[in-house]
């Protein structure tokens, strides 16, 4: 991402509604996924800010640990206890091989040129039977600014995400969409700026909502999703979620 975009991403990360809904929908889907499994080692790839990976230290569970890899070296500043933050590339990740419980790449594929050795490197960090949960951004009619200013290479569909795992060897994950419910309001705002011609400006949609009563209605509304995924099927939506098992059950 860009830099001064990238200095301001941790202020977003501790407020915004997306962050917040995101997390609580991902620690549902890991709770079920672990089943209240203790001690946990977990490796968050393309981390972001060390103090946005706080909300996964109940879901690692006493004793877990969580390490965090970024390329942006001001990103790894701030672990401690239980979190730790390396500087690194996807591409080429600095961690053992076959020691971690569970990989996350949250919204991580989309900046990489080559997204499928980045999936293949990411499982190799898995233990037997350990899981990879994975998000991106979907739906390419949706490109605009914040895609531009994370310096995003594409956005995907359900087809290309699982065509993604296929180019990496892997076995197909169980992919859903989500962020649905909030996708006609999102939708008509990125057509709104096509249609002004302001789709491919370096602004992020984040720079449009403050702190306050709206941004925590949006935050709910978003999180309301945990009680769907995994339960009704969402066709659509603003991201995609994709979950394996390094044994290649989903």
């Amino acid at each position: 991402m860009q830099h001064a975009y990238a200095e301001r991403y941790g202020d977003y990360a501790q407020w915004h509604w997306w962050f917040r809904g995101r997390e609580r929908i991902l620690t549902s889907v890991l709770d079920r996924a672990l089943r209240a499994r203790p001690g946990c080692l977990l490796a968050a790839l393309g981390c972001g800010p060390a103090e946005g990976l706080r909300w996964l230290v109940p879901v690692v569970g006493a004793g877990g640990r969580i390490v965090g890899v970024d390329r942006e070296a001001i990103h790894a500043r701030g672990g401690n206890g239980s979190v730790a933050c390396v500087v690194g590339a996807v591409e080429a990740l600095p961690l053992a091989r076959g020691v971690f419980d569970v990989v996350v790449a949250l919204d991580v594929l989309e900046h990489l040129d080559d997204d499928a050795s980045a999936l293949r490197e990411a499982t190799g960090l898995l233990r037997r039977n350990g899981l990879l949960v994975v998000t991106v951004p979907a739906s390419p009619r949706l490109w605009g600014g914040q895609d531009v200013v994370n310096q995003h290479r594409r956005r995907y569909t359900r087809a290309t995400l699982l065509d993604t795992f296929a180019r990496a060897g892997l076995p197909p994950p169980a992919v859903t969409y989500f962020n649905t419910l909030l996708w006609p309001a999102i939708a008509s705002m990125r057509l709104a700026r096509r249609t002004l011609g302001h789709a491919d400006a370096a602004r992020s949609d984040f720079e449009d909502n403050r702190p306050g009563l709206a941004n925590d209605l949006l935050a709910g509304v978003f999180a309301l999703e945990r009680h769907l995924i995994g339960r009704v099927p969402l066709p659509f939506g603003v991201s995609l979620l994709a979950v394996t098992h390094r044994n290649g059950s989903p």
